[in-house]
């Protein structure tokens, strides 16, 4: 077993190093780590960053830091795969327990957008970095980040068959709209712009009715 750390309230699983030890205190230095790291390389770059810039945004020793994973190559993997470990449990959640498709989408719009916001370094980071990971770490991720796909893409795929069938293929749909989600990085400011509500409310009316009219 790997050792367990959660997020968004589901519990995500893989090895790394101490993780024989695990326990609460184990999993919660864990999460401080790999917030502070996603700080750090989302602001320095993974390549520029090193491993003594990791122990001074931590506050821990470098053999500190070595019981939490190997290297930092490692420590990029941990922060890629729980993010979408995470968000793959979520959309899971939403996808079985929502059985219109339209209302399913604008469930998935709203949770990308809460999450991200949220955690604004770990999109930069998983936008810019996953060429950074290689052999089995970049293999694992982009398993994640594939299964984060496809599930989305079979909710446009439920709205084409749910409508009689669609001219727009549901595997560019999904492109689509990550496209736009994955871009927020780059403009949104909190306070300047609307919460992950209304910004889910807007993209989806646009995916779904085109630029809708103002409501009287």
């Amino acid at each position: 077993m790997g050792s367990p750390v959660r997020n968004l309230k589901k519990t995500v699983t893989f090895e790394t190093r101490g993780s024989q030890h695990r326990t609460p205190r184990y999993n919660k230095k864990l999460r401080k780590v790999l917030s502070a790291s996603s700080a750090l390389f989302a602001r320095k770059g993974f390549e520029r960053a090193t491993i003594r810039d990791v122990s001074q945004a931590t506050g821990m020793s470098l053999a500190g830091l070595y019981y939490y994973f190997r290297s930092k190559e490692e420590l990029l993997f941990l922060i890629q795969f729980t993010t979408f470990e995470s968000l793959c449990e979520k959309l899971k959640e939403i996808i079985e327990n929502e059985t219109d498709p339209q209302t399913c989408l604008h469930s998935m719009i709203n949770m990308h957008f809460e999450y991200f916001i949220r955690n604004m370094n770990e999109l930069k980071i998983c936008s810019r970095e996953i060429e950074s990971l290689k052999g089995d770490f970049y293999r694992k991720v982009a398993e994640k980040r594939k299964k984060y796909f496809d599930l989305t893409q079979s909710i446009f795929e439920k709205i084409s068959n749910k409508s009689g069938g669609s001219s727009a293929e549901s595997r560019l749909a999904a492109l689509y709209l990550f496209g736009t989600l994955n871009w927020i990085y780059q403009w949104y400011r909190t306070g300047r712009y609307p919460d992950a509500k209304e910004l889910a409310r807007q993209l989806t009316a646009i995916y779904l009715q085109g630029f809708p009219r103002k409501s009287k």
